[in-house]
């Protein structure tokens, strides 16, 4: 385009100017004679009322500058007339440029006036150069100052071709002015390429600024690109070829499409659609735009990404980074809102935010949200200060700053963690660093609809159980969840310790391992209000509860402190609950040991079975053995009886015993 701004501006004031400027030099140098017959009368069809006072059948000149040829014009017919105007018929004009150039102006007819330097060319005037150019139009008026027409003006220019309605060339201020609907269309540099395509009511091209702009109704295309604004504004360098910059305003809408496929038909995924109130360009170190930057003045700009899923986006501000006539990103600032549409439907609203596009497929494939960032979707809120989002991967990565880290909740459970990836998709997420996450039961007709552990045996209310550790994996489609590293969680004062912490379901099983530790608190509904105030302890390298079975199980390593005063220890444990969740008895197998400090005395055995709510505890192996500071007992099986403080050793064999009942196995 810039190529037909100069020569719009300059080729044909120059032939024109310079046609006029021989034509007075030769009329005052030597007029035009009368034909010798004389009895014929002068007429013109030019200006058929005007009175003839001389004319001449031929006319031809050249002019030199300093030995060089300058310019040569032909007339078949010069007629001069009494009111100062002049006709020239046929007529055929070379100007040669110093740049080694030539143009050439061919019109039926033109007419001069030498006393007011008024110049009109008629009939269809056509202006050619030697290098390519092509400019025709049914006629040309000048006024001394102005060229103009209201007539289709026609151009052909290297790749260019184009037209308007009118024509109106300031000739001392250098400014050309096409109106009237102006169209020109650049054919590609090569046959891969498509053609740009521009439309407007108005040109304006001012060769002093080096300044080239459209108005009214303004529409560029190439395929199904398009660029609809009311005014656009190019400046050049002095060159008048290197593009400085680009802008426009009013009523803005830019329409960028992917690849054109077979057949001429652009693909729409990928898509990208902007409206804004102004626009203006970056260039590039090689005179290309590398970025398009929009702002909304009126109300925030509007940008469309198709997708699938589509891509919806208000900003204050977008900055479109293009490469290689290709869209790399986009960046959205102030008050940023994102939506995505099916299959899932989603928001993410920001401070700033960057959308990156594969230049391959032109679809977005990551962003980055920087600033008060608030992601939202049926399932999934989440809060973070930063965020980068995976789109092919459907993966978001929540960080922050200390003091405010990510937080998710999903389903009513709430996460937080110094990072956060999760995948609304999938159903997961992970958390690293400084965790805290919130489980807690939330009812959907009666079905548990995500990971929870609240109303257990370890954490028995209905109210929120809450889990620090080191990171955390959350999988809501088989509800799991899987606590790792310094793991601790609680409910009110009953609370776990461990390397990892697993729960599944609505807390159907709990799972910890690595050096186990539990306070609970839930102990018999016959203890004293004094009892309730001390846990029962525990500790093992792996702890497994049943919610269904109302039971703990504890392996490897396992001690059990009921209070200060009473100590157990075994390879396997387990706690038994009772219908309101409170501990009904304890059993242990397997190197068991039991230690009384009240009392002094100490049990070893293969199995003990400790009735919190009865205070008895029951001793078997063989033998099992009870030594005391008054002395030591053994046998097959012996009970103690805290209550009464009494230990008895219970032997089946003996008479005495015939009613004893074997404890629980």
């Amino acid at each position: 385009m810039q190529r037909t701004i100069r020569i719009l501006r300059v080729a044909l004031p120059i032939v024109f100017i310079a046609f006029i400027a021989v034509i007075a030099i030769n009329w005052r140098r030597g007029k035009p004679h009368k034909d010798k017959g004389g009895t014929v009368p002068v007429t013109s069809t030019i200006r058929p009322t005007d009175t003839a006072a001389i004319e001449s059948k031929s006319f031809e000149d050249t002019q030199t500058v300093n030995g060089r040829l300058a310019s040569r014009i032909r007339a078949q017919r010069v007629v001069a007339f009494q009111s100062g105007w002049n006709t020239l018929e046929n007529v055929q004009m070379t100007i040669y440029r110093p740049t080694g150039l030539t143009y050439e102006l061919v019109c039926p007819q033109a007419q001069f006036n030498s006393n007011t330097k008024e110049a009109d060319a008629k009939g269809g005037v056509r202006v050619t150069s030697s290098d390519g150019v092509e400019i025709t139009t049914a006629q040309i008026h000048y006024d001394g100052n102005h060229l103009t027409n209201h007539v289709a003006v026609n151009f052909k220019i290297d790749r260019w071709i184009g037209s308007g309605g009118a024509l109106d060339m300031d000739v001392p201020g250098e400014m050309l002015r096409l109106y009237d609907k102006v169209d020109a269309t650049m054919a590609p540099e090569t046959p891969a390429d498509s053609p740009l395509n521009v439309k407007a009511q108005e040109g304006f091209f001012r060769r002093k600024e080096n300044v080239g702009e459209f108005t009214k109704d303004v529409v560029a295309t190439r395929d199904a690109d398009r660029f609809n604004v009311d005014h656009i504004l190019g400046r050049f360098g002095a060159d008048r070829k290197s593009l400085l910059s680009l802008e426009g305003q009013g009523h803005l809408m830019v329409v960028m499409n992917s690849d054109v496929g077979g057949g001429g038909k652009a693909e729409t995924a990928g898509r990208k659609t902007i409206t804004a109130d102004r626009f203006w360009s970056e260039i590039g170190a090689n005179q290309q735009i590398s970025a398009l930057d929009f702002i909304g003045e009126t109300g925030p700009a509007h940008a469309i990404i198709e997708g699938p899923p589509n891509r919806d986006l208000v900003a204050r501000t977008f900055r479109v980074g293009i490469a290689n006539k290709q869209v790399t990103d986009m960046k959205a600032d102030d008050n940023v809102v994102m939506k995505e549409t099916a299959p899932i439907q989603r928001q993410m609203n920001s401070g700033h935010l960057i959308v990156y596009f594969d230049p391959a497929t032109h679809k977005a494939t990551s962003a980055a949200l920087d600033g008060d960032v608030h992601y939202k979707d049926p399932k999934n809120d989440a809060r973070s200060v930063r965020a980068n989002y995976d789109i092919n991967n459907d993966s978001v990565v929540l960080t922050g700053d200390p003091g405010f880290y990510p937080a998710v909740v999903a389903d009513g459970q709430t996460l937080k963690a110094k990072v956060i990836e999760f995948s609304p998709r999938a159903g997961t997420a992970r958390g690293t660093g400084e965790v805290i996450a919130q489980l807690v039961s939330k009812q959907a007709s009666g079905a548990a609809t995500a990971v929870s552990a609240d109303s257990t045996n370890i954490f028995p209310m209905s109210k929120p159980v809450f889990v620090n550790s080191d990171s955390v994996t959350m999988r809501q489609a088989n509800k799991i969840a899987v606590f790792s590293g310094n793991v601790r969680a609680w409910q009110e004062t009953n609370s776990v310790f461990s390397q990892e912490l697993q729960v599944q379901g609505a807390g159907e099983q709990v799972t910890a391992r690595g050096n186990v530790r539990t306070l609970l608190y839930n102990t018999s509904a016959n203890a004293t209000a004094e009892q309730r105030k001390v846990p029962m302890q525990s500790k093992s390298d792996v702890l497994i509860a049943h919610k269904g079975d109302r039971r703990i199980d504890l392996n490897g390593n396992v001690q059990i402190d009921d209070g200060e005063q009473r100590h157990f220890t075994s390879e396997h444990a387990s706690f038994f609950f009772d219908a309101n969740k409170k501990i009904d008895h304890i059993e242990a197998q397997e190197k068991v040991v039991l230690v009384d400090k009240t009392t002094g005395r100490r049990g070893t055995g293969d199995r003990v079975m400790y009735n919190t709510g009865r205070r008895m505890i029951y001793l078997t192996g063989a033998p099992a053995t009870v030594t005391s500071p008054q002395g030591s007992n053994s046998g097959a099986a012996m009970s103690f009886d805290l209550a009464r403080n009494k230990v008895e050793v219970i032997d089946p064999k003996s008479p005495m015993q015939g009613t004893y009942k074997q404890p629980p196995q």
